[in-house]
């Protein structure tokens, strides 16, 4: 049993404990939970943590092994879940201050300390700090927060600080989306990017389909490199602004319908040269240049039409683009290739007005 002296408070309706615990409790009783790649796009049971970085927390521990008797003020925020694992015991000595009771089997969650705690590990494991054991930390334990305050917090420490990666950091909105007013996400992901609220719900869906243009071409948060991943999240949530903001003609929709007409548009696209989308990899049409251009374009062309002629087809997209286009051939599209060079947001836009432009003139 661990016993640590603790001041108990209330904040926004939780219960909090601040205190101190050595280095060694925290060992033996935290755990971290990272976002699991091996459990695919599905958020039931995922952790929110980013993926460790082992050269930042090997820094960590070379320097607690070299200093030996280091200051280390940073507080590290815990929680221990009591609404999953029971009620950890407080005994009362005076007002709110007291002992809080930690059995030998209890876990602690980290929500923020992961690299810290990590590097304490590789002190005392691999570099034999075993004298760091009895150093103290100072701890702040959330003690009945659900799962999802606990995301919230870390989006908020972590984001807003830029230290998580944004592909894994609008994963985490998706998660919160459920159980989060729409207020509280717009706070979340900051001003003007409201859009990006119901543009990772879509694109979280879009990754989670069995079939379709997409399947297995989105990078997932901590996953490792697939060259197959050829589009990151956050890329494809930023170039839907067009078609969920809020000057699109489609943005009263509901979702099923825009991961239609998403659908469609992609499918569509890739049915103008087989090669797009037999060997997505070797060209830009699915990354980032691509999914701005395209975007944009559907906004622009291929949405009033398909409203216009009441036809959301694959098919409408395909014949209303044209291979006689110069910016649509199969070449210009080819990794290193002529497209590349409109990488930046203002050449996205400019190659955009160009299809549309050469479009008119087929």
């Amino acid at each position: 049993m661990t016993r640590i002296q603790v001041v108990k408070f209330k904040q926004g309706g939780c219960v909090l404990y601040s205190g101190m615990m050595t280095i060694g409790q925290l060992m033996d009783h935290a755990m971290t939970t990272e976002w699991d790649p091996g459990l695919g796009w599905t958020l039931e049971g995922q952790g929110y943590q980013r993926a460790p970085e082992q050269g930042h927390w090997r820094r960590i521990g070379n320097f607690l092994q070299r200093e030996g008797d280091p200051l280390l003020p940073t507080n590290a925020l815990l929680a221990s879940r009591n609404t999953e694992y029971g009620e950890l015991h407080f005994e009362q000595i005076a007002g709110d201050m007291g002992y809080l009771e930690i059995p030998d089997t209890r876990h602690l969650f980290i929500v923020d300390y992961q690299h810290r705690w990590r590097g304490f590990r590789y002190a005392i494991d691999e570099l034999d700090a075993n004298s760091l054991r009895d150093v103290q930390i100072p701890v702040t334990i959330l003690s009945d927060t659900s799962t999802i305050e606990e995301t919230k917090q870390f989006f908020l420490i972590n984001n807003k600080q830029k230290r998580v990666d944004t592909d894994l950091a609008l994963t985490l909105i998706n998660a919160l989306s459920s159980e989060s007013s729409e207020e509280e996400l717009a706070n979340l992901v900051g001003p003007g990017n409201r859009f990006r609220i119901r543009g990772t719900r879509l694109v979280v869906r879009i990754a989670q389909k069995s079939a379709g243009p997409w399947v297995g071409k989105i990078q997932e948060p901590n996953g490792p490199r697939d060259v197959n991943q050829i589009a990151s999240l956050k890329s494809f949530v930023d170039s839907l602004r067009p078609i969920v903001g809020a000057r699109s003609p489609v943005r009263n929709r509901t979702d099923d319908e825009l991961i239609e007409i998403i659908s469609a548009i992609w499918t569509g696209v890739l049915h103008l040269w087989p090669e797009w989308e037999e060997n997505s990899a070797r060209y830009n049409v699915q990354r980032t240049t691509g999914l701005f251009v395209f975007h944009r374009l559907a906004n622009q062309v291929l949405i009033p039409k398909m409203i216009r002629e009441q036809d959301y087809s694959a098919h409408l997209v395909t014949s209303t683009l044209s291979k006689e286009t110069p910016s649509l051939h199969e070449g210009f599209w080819r990794t290193g290739g002529r497209a590349g060079s409109y990488s930046s947001g203002a050449g996205q836009r400019e190659l955009a007005e160009q299809i549309v432009r050469e479009l008119r003139t087929v």
